[in-house]
């Protein structure tokens, strides 16, 4: 589960052909794709919308579509992707790949590959070169920080955020900067595995 704010993304109209009828609605634009309104809490309501949100539709085998959650300063909602709308006056994009109605695993993978981009953007994981016992270690974060990153934006537990971790290793997004650990919260270096060839001197020191 996502937990995105309104700078994440783009509120906006969009329409769809519903049963032959024209349907309009207010719709968020994340990473190109439309999402749709399907709760709406008051900022009060914060655990219950998450507690909600995973047990009606995270948990819910049937829905497999992308699901985030919008935080506003005094409000929460729930939100699923639903390809059937479009933008209004909005360019259509033929090249994009249709993601209507995905398994299982292409839902998983592309929540997982929203979660890497938000990881990487400019508020994400503080990836920068670091140095330990006299020797540098270019475009890495720390994954102690990279658990309180993800307890702080999924509304995780440490060792939830753990196992997650784990799993961008054993797919082969990050790995220990020297290959001799599995994902730990611990102030450890690790690396995305796109980074390795960028150079050390793009980056700040620690």
């Amino acid at each position: 589960m996502l937990i995105l704010t309104k700078n994440n993304g783009e509120y906006c109209e969009v329409a769809a052909l519903i049963n032959g009828q024209p349907k309009n609605s207010s719709g968020f634009i994340y990473r190109d794709n439309v999402f749709i309104k399907v709760k709406h809490y008051s900022v009060d309501e914060y655990e219950a919308a998450i507690k909600d949100c995973r047990e009606n539709f995270l948990d819910n085998e049937e829905i497999q579509v992308a699901t985030l959650m919008l935080k506003e300063p005094d409000s929460v909602s729930i939100w699923l992707q639903d390809d059937r709308y479009k933008p209004i006056n909005a360019p259509q994009k033929s090249s994009k790949t249709s993601l209507a109605s995905p398994s299982a695993d292409s839902a998983s993978t592309l929540k997982i590959r929203d979660l890497v981009a938000r990881m990487r953007e400019k508020d994400g994981l503080k990836i920068k070169t670091r140095r330990y016992k006299l020797k540098l270690y270019h475009r890495c974060f720390l994954g102690n920080e990279a658990i309180d990153w993800l307890v702080e934006n999924l509304n995780l537990t440490r060792s939830k955020a753990i196992k997650i971790g784990q799993k961008l290793i054993d797919k082969k997004i990050i790995h220990h900067v020297t290959d001799e650990h599995n994902f730990k919260d611990e102030p450890l270096f690790y690396r995305f595995y796109k980074d390795e060839d960028k150079s050390i001197w793009t980056d700040d020191l620690l």
